[in-house]
């Protein structure tokens, strides 16, 4: 019955008034700071994890950016590739081998 009247006394607000509870008001601000540092923690923690999550969707997208322009580099890297953006500007594949030069002094 006495814990049910003090928790009464501190909600009407009897508690604070009376002098000897008066020692107890660092005690109380001690646990309001740590309270309000618990609450701050938690937020910067959801922001955190928010923050993660997009970097990965991120990852993921340039990851796919990255095969997509790759795999379109190797198509325009095969001969007739080249061949064909050669022939486009007006030059041909020679049919004849190279001919190698030797210059002895």
């Amino acid at each position: 019955m006495s814990n049910n009247r003090s928790i009464l006394s501190v909600l009407k607000g009897d508690f604070f008034t009376k002098k000897e509870s008066q020692n107890y008001f660092p005690f109380l601000f001690l646990i309001i700071l740590l309270l309000l540092l618990n609450i701050r923690i938690s937020f910067n923690a959801e922001s955190l994890i928010r923050q993660s999550f997009a970097l990965e969707k991120e990852i993921t997208s340039l990851r796919l950016t990255y095969i997509n322009t790759k795999s379109e580099l190797m198509k325009v890297y095969k001969r007739s590739a080249v061949e064909d953006l050669v022939n486009a500007q007006g030059l041909s594949t020679s049919n004849n081998p190279p001919i190698i030069i030797d210059y002895n002094e």
